[in-house]
């Protein structure tokens, strides 16, 4: 399933054990020759031939490791990821999910688990470090997602059901997004009904609780803390799914919200804590990040930009016209402001350019379309 011929691959290994041993094995902390020819092996490979990796087959340009150009099917989880501004510390992370899951099919394409247990230990020994481990597919951990708000949690979030699901980490590439009245009802019972449904409905893909402290907080109709039921339910969930193993379609859970809110949220419910381990934080957007968002988000919509407005010119522009206080209460939502803004902008330009016979490409935004609405507009 890794997308390798096993035969050519036993020639390379075996040609690389036999030098390994010839100069007495591999140094401790570095790679093997036969590691490299693995890794070099899962680099080549086309994407689509891992599981549910890449469908897309449009031929894509790279290089392998010894800086020779090779052509390839187009990289579905590059693609996914590159669509993304910034948040490089996750996108880390999700690549070295990847590298994981690729080592897992590589291994058991060149041992299938059906074998015998002393043909098993006498295949395994003859494979590098790389691949000796009896791995299986690894599962991603269940997250937190802090940060201010429209700086990208739910996009992110998005992105995973795709990836994990091209992955094949995720049965579906499934999104369902939900907050406290979802989960919530008028009587425990109801609550626990609630959240049951909403995790079935979930199963196979990402289950978003946005705004999640607010299962924290008490009802303004009760006094009792109604939200603890769903928490429980959950938690009690995550144990069940983690008792069966067999069970891969129990949803992957993020809890996202605000930083300090989250905090103390969490501090107030160690156990729940304790079935989250991965911790993300979203980081505000700087000024050139929210212009290359904007740039796209023009693009997406079918506009676009005035040679004069480059990345450096929006990013300078924002700095000039806002406070880091005022982006960090919007972030991601500047660049949907400012493109309805412009927008309206464009509309006036057409308006006045009916009356003066003028020509107006109700399709470009111009420099002075942005510095109006910046000047006007972003207090």
């Amino acid at each position: 399933s890794a997308g390798i011929d096993p035969n050519d691959l036993e020639i390379a290994l075996s040609s690389n054990l036999a030098d390994e041993g010839v100069q007495g094995g591999h140094m401790r902390g570095r790679p093997t020759d036969s590691e490299m020819v693995i890794l070099d092996a899962v680099k080549k490979r086309g994407p689509s031939a891992l599981g549910n990796t890449s469908r897309s087959s449009a031929p894509q340009m790279g290089t392998d490791m010894n800086g020779s150009m090779i052509v390839g099917p187009r990289d579905r989880v590059e693609d996914l990821l590159s669509s993304i501004v910034g948040l490089d510390h996750i996108k880390s992370q999700i690549r070295g999910l990847r590298r994981s899951t690729e080592i897992a099919d590589l291994r058991e394409s060149l041992i299938p688990y059906s074998i015998p247990q002393t043909r098993l230990a006498i295949a395994t020994s003859l494979l590098p470090p790389a691949l000796s481990d009896a791995s299986t597919r690894p599962r991603s951990s269940h997250m937190v997602f802090v940060g201010n708000p429209g700086s990208g949690k739910t996009a992110l979030a998005r992105l995973l059901a795709k990836t994990y699901h091209e992955l094949g980490i995720l049965r579906k590439p499934k999104f369902l997004e939900v907050e406290r009245m979802d989960l919530v009802g008028r009587t425990p019972q109801q609550t626990i009904a609630k959240t049951v449904e909403v995790l079935e409905e979930a199963r196979g893909g990402i289950l978003f609780i946005d705004e999640a402290f607010t299962l924290g907080m008490s009802s303004k109709r009760s006094k009792l803390d109604i939200g603890n039921d769903a928490i429980t339910e959950l938690i009690g969930n995550i144990d069940a799914s983690l008792a069966g193993k067999e069970d891969d379609t129990f949803p992957l859970i993020i809890l996202a919200g605000f930083p300090q809110e989250m905090q103390n949220f969490l501090a107030a419910n160690g156990p729940l804590r304790k079935r989250f381990p991965l911790t993300f934080e979203f980081p505000d957007y700087t000024c050139a990040e929210l212009a290359r968002i904007f740039i796209d988000l023009c693009r997406a919509k079918g506009f676009e930009l005035e040679d004069s407005l480059s990345v450096k010119v929006l990013s300078d522009l924002l700095e000039r016209e806002t406070t880091p206080e005022w982006r960090a209460e919007r972030n991601g939502r500047v660049c949907e402001l400012l493109l309805t803004g412009a927008r309206t902008e464009v509309r006036k330009r057409i308006r006045k350019a009916t009356f003066e016979e003028v020509e107006v490409d109700p399709q470009l935004i111009i420099k002075s379309d942005v510095e109006n609405v910046m000047r006007d507009e972003f207090k």
